[in-house]
């Protein structure tokens, strides 16, 4: 008798990510992703139309995940110390997962109805809940564009001269320039 599957979009996803960690976004396909679940790949068409909507599927998912981090270290922290908490969990949790770092350095390829969208929108929704605007502070919109920029320069070695102690520093004095400009 033949042993009943029991895949479902978690499990997709799941194996999804862990295939992205491992051999990287391009390797990320759906037969690939069917060998690596054992199954055929017009079976995964029962849980997802198609390869970018898996991608979004998985990029929501480590957001999820992120913005939870977010919201778990944040509680009683306010000001420059909850920016910063904010900039370096972002920070850690993007060179630390190459899953999501992959799928963010193809954003642009998502429109506002995927599901990765709409979960950064719950991260810049936390964001904005920091409460730094003035009248010389760039938006949250910035301050997230420069978080990314630094992370992708970070991750692709460009400033391999720096220590961890001098990066982590250097990181911060970003931020705080960008929400406290100086000579104002």
């Amino acid at each position: 008798m033949a042993q009943k599957r029991s895949l479902d979009l978690d499990k997709v996803i799941a194996k999804a990510s862990e295939l992205i960690a491992d051999r990287g976004l391009s390797e990320m396909t759906m037969p690939n992703l069917a060998k690596a679940l054992g199954v055929r790949s017009q079976s995964l068409y029962h849980y997802v139309s198609g390869r970018h909507q898996l991608l979004s599927l998985v990029g929501a998912s480590r957001i999820k995940e992120l913005h939870q981090e977010l919201v778990n270290n944040l509680l009683g922290l306010s000001g420059e110390a909850a920016l910063l908490k904010f900039a370096d969990i972002v920070r850690d949790f993007l060179l630390k997962d190459p899953t999501i770092f992959s799928i963010l350095y193809h954003l642009n390829d998502y429109s506002h109805e995927d599901a990765i969208t709409q979960e950064i929108a719950n991260i810049f929704e936390l964001g904005e809940k920091l409460n730094l605007r003035s009248d010389n502070a760039p938006s949250f919109h910035v301050l997230v564009g420069a978080v990314l920029g630094y992370v992708f320069l970070d991750k692709g070695l460009a400033f391999t001269d720096e220590s961890a102690e001098e990066a982590n520093e250097n990181y911060h004095k970003m931020i705080l320039r960008l929400v406290q400009p100086a000579g104002i």
